[in-house]
């Protein structure tokens, strides 16, 4: 008996991390296996840092970004996403794109798209695969200067999900190369290169590119960037457009995409709220500096790319209207994070 009842002590005594600080009454298991596992003397490195670099400097800095945080573990991702649902949720994005491609070459589908969509496809399409992944490049610098883990994971997961997007692009080309006669994505880089379409979109990666504030590029990735340009391009160009012109693969290549872009929209809308609960009145000057650096750079990109409506055969709308709509949604997204007085300031 006296055995029994120490087995049964032991398997009902509470467990749980009881230095994470819930952001409900008790830890999720997000909390739980997420929180902490980036560590720093400001939370329980008590001995201080033990891995200076050759300048000795601590692997995370809190001038790496402008912005200020009293706590940056406060941070809670709205997704509560953490490493296996989202290796699942990429699992099941990969399988969706398998079995679509699947059912198009049964039905020999392919060959009977718009001759105007497949010149689109073999150089536009395919050059986009070179902007998305310079947001790979780019998200990665960001997360590996990021001031905690909980504000680092989402930034993680949405470079990956650029990189997996860029190759889906390359592997759905080649794919093409098999069922459509003469059909080559070999023009891809030099259009991504030098088409005037692109130029104001690749100027925008390169700028990034070379940022070093992590604040400062995932805002503006995902108050500015991704509404304004990528919602441009994969949803009202190509999401829209590739059923007009006989493609189903490319609509849910595109809707995959969206799905993980509504995910970032959630984490960056947390992330917002934490700067503006933190520290309101510097970070809203900081990001409000940073808006009125980027906005026209991005409002140029986004303009460039309209030409691009009109080259498509069936196309239900024009460039400028789709642009229209695109502002008029990054309007509300703006309003909605609560930055319109930073817009219209610098408007």
């Amino acid at each position: 008996m006296g055995a029994e009842s120490g087995a049964r002590a032991r398997t009902t005594k509470k467990t749980g991390f009881v230095y994470i600080n819930p952001a409900k009454r008790k830890p999720s298991q997000y909390e739980e296996i997420t929180l902490h596992t980036q560590w720093d003397p400001r939370n329980f490195a008590v001995a201080g840092w033990f891995n200076l670099d050759k300048n000795g400097q601590p692997p995370w800095r809190e001038d790496a970004t402008l912005l200020k945080a009293s706590d940056w573990w406060e941070y809670r991702d709205p997704n509560a996403e953490w490493f296996r649902p989202f290796v699942k949720r990429q699992a099941d994005i990969g399988r969706s794109i398998e079995q679509t491609i699947a059912g198009a070459k049964r039905a020999k589908t392919c060959a009977a798209f718009d001759a105007s969509w497949t010149e689109f496809l073999q150089t536009h399409y395919a050059a986009y695969r070179f902007a998305e992944y310079g947001l790979f490049l780019i998200l990665c610098q960001a997360q590996r200067e990021a001031g905690s883990d909980v504000v680092a994971q989402p930034m993680i997961f949405q470079s990956v999900e650029k990189d997996r997007h860029a190759q889906d692009i390359t592997l759905y080309c080649m794919e093409l190369e098999s069922q459509i006669e003469g059909f080559s994505d070999a023009r891809a880089k030099g259009t991504w290169m030098d088409a005037p379409e692109w130029q104001g979109l690749r100027r925008v990666t390169e700028y990034l590119l070379a940022c070093r504030d992590w604040g400062e590029i995932y805002l503006v990735v995902n108050c500015l960037l991704e509404p304004l340009v990528s919602s441009l391009i994969c949803r009202e160009l190509i999401l829209r457009n590739a059923p007009r012109h006989g493609d189903v693969i490319t609509s849910v290549i595109a809707q995959a995409a969206e799905s993980c872009r509504e995910n970032s929209t959630a984490s960056t809308k947390a992330f917002v709220e934490l700067l503006l609960k933190q520290a309101p009145e510097h970070n809203l000057a900081v990001i409000k500096t940073w808006f009125e650096k980027w906005l026209p750079l991005i409002e140029q990109a986004a303009q460039d790319i309209t030409p691009l409506f009109a080259t498509l055969d069936l196309c239900n709308t024009d460039g400028n209207a789709a642009l229209n709509t695109v502002k008029t949604d990054f309007n509300n997204f703006i309003a909605d994070l609560g930055l319109s007085s930073i817009i219209e300031a610098g408007a």
